[in-house]
């Protein structure tokens, strides 16, 4: 196999990462090389580092829409929209997601793999720091194994193709084969497990920054993703009972310009920003008219609401303006996960208490009702719902998609334009609820497998 794109776009990670001061493990003029246990503390500060999701993740939902969408599309965002197999034909353009997630793992392998020979700190903090970076990576291949790979089977995630798994920063090594789901799961859940005796137990001064918390809530997201519902509760537990995390309430504020900053909410356990500035995203009618109107989630999230009858498409926006939402993890993601492990496992009172303990902070008290049902189907259909609500525009609703198709839960999805002519479907069981390896890697690395088509 050749042996350079798997870690091109990640060259730029040298010339990108950002903090007080550039921080390189190379020494070209005008930069300064890692050597000090501080230096590596810095540079997991950076802007880059604390930036894992792809707000592209959005565009391949079922809850979005762009009606005004040109024929044919040709720029990178419409053609993720439409689900095409590439999204660009020019292989000099870093594939979307891949060398996004791939440049940010290799930037945390030349944290594990430099901190033990810095200098000018303590053996603790050492192993701090290689703990965070041990599970910045993890965080970084949960997403990779969900978009390259299929949903977590454990019948067939031993032969099932994935992505790469890179522990290297040499850009000369040969490209390691696709691993199979399997081995990236393995290896995520053993690297956060190393990792959590050396980090702090939470990260309350700073959301960006690994914590014990942080790994355990990482660890709920995976068993999640696997299915292990066991699993997935007991690691949410575990994540809630951090007493510096709290769900925020919105009846408390008056104004959106009232939500807490980024860094500091109290509700957010491992803080991460998406890869792109954008924010905003044009939600279709139906998901807006699934929204209580009552429920101050729209009034804080997004814009033009007009009459809440919602039935011109293009107009009201998901654009949270100053509360820029985290592809991190957080309070009501625990919380939603809990719920949706007890509805599965039977347990309606637990899963509506998470639910209800949500809606309550969400929902105007003056029109608040608790939900009340002994139908445990009917209660997992309501956290999906409310996991549609509460997760919006975060990366989440593709993982959960493909979860459901899985589980033959999820219709046909079609794009249509602004005249309602269908220009894409996607049918239940889709081979592309597996993205495509793009074709910029493949241009140097012919004998990859594709995935399916």
């Amino acid at each position: 196999m050749n042996k350079k794109y798997i870690i091109t776009g990640m060259v730029a990670f040298l010339l990108a990462a950002t903090s007080c001061n550039k921080y390189l493990d190379v020494a070209p003029k005008g930069k300064v090389i890692l050597t000090t246990v501080n230096d590596y503390d810095l540079f997991l500060n950076g802007q880059t580092l604390t930036a894992s999701g792809a707000r592209e993740l959005n565009l391949l939902a079922d809850n979005v829409d762009i009606p005004a969408i040109p024929q044919p599309a040709t720029v990178q965002e419409d053609l993720i929209y439409l689900w095409t197999d590439q999204y660009t034909s020019d292989i000099k353009i870093a594939p979307v997601f891949w060398g996004k997630h791939y440049a940010n793992i290799y930037r945390f392998n030349a944290v594990i793999n430099g901190i033990d020979q810095a200098v000018n700190g303590t053996e603790a903090d050492k192993k701090r720091i290689k703990a965070e970076a041990l599970l910045g990576r993890s965080f970084e291949y949960l997403y990779l194994v969900n978009l390259y790979g299929k949903v977590y089977n454990s019948n067939t995630a031993g032969k099932d193709l994935a992505v790469p798994i890179i522990s290297s920063t040499d850009i000369s090594a040969a490209t390691p084969p696709r691993a199979t789901v399997q081995a990236v799961y393995d290896t995520i859940i053993n690297n956060i497990k190393a990792a959590i005796p050396g980090l702090l137990p939470n990260n309350a001064t700073n959301r960006f920054r690994g914590s014990k918390q942080a790994a355990v809530s990482v660890l709920a997201r995976t068993y999640l993703y696997m299915g292990n519902y066991t699993e997935a509760a007991k690691y949410a537990t575990e994540a809630l009972n951090e007493s510096t995390s709290r769900l925020f309430d919105y009846n408390t504020i008056s104004d959106r310009k009232n939500l807490p900053p980024f860094a500091i909410r109290s509700y957010e356990i491992y803080g991460r920003y998406s890869t792109s500035a954008s924010t905003r995203e044009f939600p279709t009618v139906s998901f807006l008219q699934s929204f209580d109107t009552a429920d101050l989630r729209l009034r804080y999230l997004y814009d033009n609401l007009g009459d809440l009858q919602f039935k011109t498409r293009g107009v009201t926006s998901f654009s949270p303006s100053g509360a820029v939402p985290s592809y991190g993890t957080s309070v009501e993601e625990m919380k939603l996960i809990l719920a949706e492990c007890a509805a599965r496992q039977g347990n309606t009172t637990e899963a509506l208490k998470q639910l209800n303990e949500i809606r309550i902070c969400r929902i105007r008290k003056s029109s608040y009702k608790a939900l009340s049902s002994q139908d445990s189907g009917e209660v997992l259909n309501w956290v999906i719902r409310e996991r549609g609500w509460e997760l919006a525009y975060r990366g989440f609703r593709w993982f959960d998609m493909r979860r459901l198709d899985a589980e033959g839960r999820m219709p046909a999805v079609t794009r249509t334009t602004a005249n309602d002519a269908a220009i894409a479907t996607l049918p239940p069981h889709s081979p592309k609820y597996v993205i495509q390896i793009p074709i910029s890697v493949l241009a140097f690395n012919p004998d990859m497998p594709l995935n399916e088509r």
